[in-house]
């Protein structure tokens, strides 16, 4: 990993990535509290999920075509400077009347957000050695773990401080330090497919994007290695998504817990990723993608059903801490797979259709997840979590290759619109 954070780019990237996710989720602690303190309406708080998940259900495919397109870097860059800009319109909301913008904003900044993930995702490799690249996610994972321990901290302590003004102002200036730093990277040249000519229709310049978009949905469904992983990934982030609606009233319920505990528990779980985070890089490495990505899920799956079988805090506490090392071995793995597997002119479409389908993955967990839980209760939609993981994990460990080098394509450049419409002669 040092050799990692030794590479100037690759510390630009994961700094500028930590500081913008500290601030994401220090709002995204802040704002529905706000909202459901001011409305008392769980619908109103529930409303802010959907705006949460919408975007990258509509946009991310979409955003991938743009990460293919552009200059990664500039795309970076802008994407965090508009998102600086957007979010200040939040300032609206604590004043009658103005409730309603913070679902637009959200929606237009999470919006803005489904070009970074696709963007960064495709950007990493090229900025790192190949050998290098799962201890390069691993340092990615452990950046997004952080931002979950301190993120939630720092929006409490702000609220508490200066009301949700300020954390306004902090999310706002992160998205700005964060395009300072990515304004320095200097990522390996790589060959751009040609510019749409200047004086191309808008509508053809559509047409292209989504021409694009197909080609790289076309390359999922023709690789198998990326058919199954896409299946995998999306499973269990179907059964991650479950979670989120149940987890309060299970600790509330179940455990006979308040706040401080659910914080706890929370960051209990993401010191131990973070921990984990430090050794995952080498174990996924050292492991075959069907035993990293397959088994490994399935582990945290089973974990998941036991760990939401319990009535003590303190079990649970201690279970989920060491659900942390194989939660964060088994992302690390799938995202190195992806990335190995994916031909650098198509990783941005790729991470696009993944954000497409993972989106949908939780508007479909929120939507039926709220709709059963009144039914079956809290337990059993928990176990129904773990279960969903453990189903995931069994597709990647059954049908995933033995090895990286066995599912990985040769390199070949995206034809331009040109080649790639079809001959009219």
């Amino acid at each position: 990993m040092l050799d990692v954070l030794r590479t100037r780019d690759a510390r630009f990237l994961l700094v500028g990535e930590l500081i913008s996710l500290v601030g994401d989720r220090a709002l995204m602690v802040a704002l529905p509290f706000f909202v459901y303190d001011k409305t008392g309406s769980t619908l109103a708080t529930a409303a802010l999920v959907l705006a949460f998940y919408l975007p990258g259900l509509l946009f991310s495919s979409f955003s991938g075509v743009l990460a293919d397109r552009l200059d990664r870097k500039r795309v970076l860059v802008v994407s965090h400077l508009l998102q600086a800009g957007v979010i200040l319109a939040l300032l609206l909301v604590p004043h009658p009347g103005w409730m309603w913008i913070a679902y637009v904003v959200m929606f237009a900044e999470l919006t803005i957000a489904t070009l970074v993930t696709p963007t960064a995702g495709a950007l990493l490799p090229s900025l790192v050695n190949d050998e290098h690249l799962p201890q390069a996610n691993a340092l990615f994972g452990m950046s997004v773990t952080t931002a979950r321990v301190a993120g939630p901290l720092v929006g409490a302590a702000l609220v508490g401080w200066t009301g949700l003004h300020g954390v306004i102002l902090f999310d706002s200036v992160t998205f700005l330090l964060a395009a300072l730093l990515f304004a320095r990277l200097t990522p390996r040249p790589r060959a751009l497919r040609d510019a749409t000519d200047t004086r191309a229709s808008l509508l053809t310049s559509w047409r292209d994007m989504g021409r694009e978009w197909r080609q790289g949905v076309r390359h999922v469904t023709a690789s198998p290695a990326l058919r199954v992983l896409f299946v995998t990934m999306n499973v269990t982030s179907l059964g991650g998504c479950l979670i989120d609606p149940f987890f309060v009233p299970w600790v509330k319920d179940r455990l006979g817990a308040g706040p401080q505990e659910i914080g706890l528990l929370s960051t209990t779980l993401a010191v131990g990723a973070l921990l984990g985070g430090t050794m995952a890089g080498r174990i996924a490495r050292k492991l075959t993608p069907k035993t990293a990505v397959g088994l490994v899920t399935m582990l945290v799956g089973a974990m998941m059903i036991v760990v939401y079988q319990q009535t003590r805090f303190e079990v649970a506490l201690a279970l989920l801490f060491f659900m942390g090392l194989p939660l964060v071995v088994s992302n690390v793995a799938a995202a190195t797979l992806l990335q190995r597997v994916t031909p650098d002119a198509y990783r941005g479409r790729v991470y696009g259709a993944l954000g497409t389908t993972n989106a949908l993955m939780g508007v479909t967990a929120v939507l039926v997840g709220g709709t059963l839980g009144e039914l079956v209760g809290v337990v059993p939609m928990l176990t129904a979590a773990g279960a969903i993981t453990v189903v995931g994990g069994l597709v990647g460990y059954r049908w995933l290759p033995s090895s990286s080098e066995q599912a990985a394509p040769a390199e070949r450049e995206v034809p331009t619109a040109s080649e790639a419409a079809p001959s009219t002669s």
